[in-house]
């Protein structure tokens, strides 16, 4: 482990944890537990590495033969909500990209369930409750499956109609359930290829509203639940970060590129204050001021695009995990 300092306007620790043991498997998805103490990294190559959150010390390796033989990409994880892995603590599913669906018991290295989907799957999202589960990929369907019983209840997709663009024409790389579920139960929004923002109600076949523009090609895409914003990241040059209002659909800004540019894979509310992106181009992440939209800190020049990140939403600025090549980079605010 080694330390570094932004040389930004906030003073920022950047604690980063080299996988030495995985020689060059690049880090595609990033995930924190619910109570912040452990992160969780999918590899290129399927196995998933689980780290104490506080110095990166390295805890479980989650592969099995299934995995290895397949020798693909892990392309999402989710811990799954608390209510539903209380027998099991920090209970963790994977999505792989032959279309291989993994629950991971990590302290004793088990698959605890496996299921197999015919298509790449690319994302998923569990409801805010942990009942039911929804799927993303290609094709670009959106599968829905019963938590306690694994099976799939609903598929998701768009109308016949070729007239009316009512769910996702190419792959989908993102999925989210609105984390208020008083306000907004069974609604999910999910992003891809095709430019748009498809919102769901979990009671019908067909998308009930869209926003077109944002193109999708990770996790670029969030929810602030106190202001009903949806934030979106773009992978391209031009209007890469936008905040979107969730009711209206209509955007309400386009967040100021930083001084090298990034196309956006992958971008989070950050507390009340902040947000983060992460991307290629300068493999870059950044944090900007909410209110004010600029840069805060940055990391510059990493050693290989940000396909993933994932903040620990503990704190007023909650640490944030950042995976870059074959690393972790954890950063955390200590002064400004």
């Amino acid at each position: 482990m080694y330390c570094v300092r932004s040389t930004d306007c906030v003073q920022l620790m950047v604690c980063c944890y080299c996988f030495s043991d995985c020689g060059n498997e690049n880090v595609l998805c990033v995930k924190y537990s619910y109570d912040g103490t452990v992160v969780a990294a999918g590899l290129v190559h399927g196995a998933i590495k689980i780290f104490q959150a506080h110095d990166g010390s390295a805890l479980y390796h989650l592969t099995d033969q299934e995995v290895r033989d397949a020798h693909l990409p892990c392309t999402s994880l989710t811990f799954i909500p608390t209510d539903h892995g209380q027998k099991f603590e920090h209970l963790l599913m994977a999505t792989y990209a032959n279309g291989v669906l993994k629950f991971w018991h990590p302290s004793t290295g088990s698959c605890l369930h496996t299921i197999h989907e015919n298509r790449q799957t690319l994302a998923a999202s569990f409801s805010p409750h942990g009942d039911v589960f929804v799927t993303g990929g290609a094709p670009a369907q959106l599968h829905m499956y019963d938590a306690a019983t694994k099976k799939m209840v609903r598929t998701f997709e768009p109308s016949p109609d070729k007239t009316v663009m009512d769910g996702h024409m190419l792959r989908v790389f993102s999925v989210l359930y609105h984390p208020n579920a008083v306000a907004y139960p069974g609604v999910f929004l999910s992003g891809g290829w095709d430019d748009t923002i498809q919102f769901w109600d979990s009671r019908v076949k067909h998308s009930v509203r869209k926003i077109f523009g944002p193109h999708i090609c990770g996790e670029g895409l969030d929810i602030d639940p106190e202001h009903n914003h949806v934030l979106t990241g773009s992978w391209r040059k031009d209007s890469a970060l936008q905040v979107w209002d969730f009711t209206s659909t209509e955007k309400i800004k386009d967040i100021p590129p930083d001084f090298n540019s990034c196309l956006v894979y992958c971008c989070q509310w950050l507390g009340r204050s902040c947000i983060t992106a992460g991307g290629s181009d300068h493999n870059m992440a950044r944090i900007v001021d909410r209110g004010t939209l600029q840069t805060t800190g940055r990391l510059v020049d990493l050693p290989g695009g940000v396909y993933c990140s994932d903040n620990s939403r503990h704190g007023n600025v909650p640490k944030v995990a950042i995976g870059a090549a074959n690393m972790v980079y954890i950063v955390e605010k200590t002064g400004g």
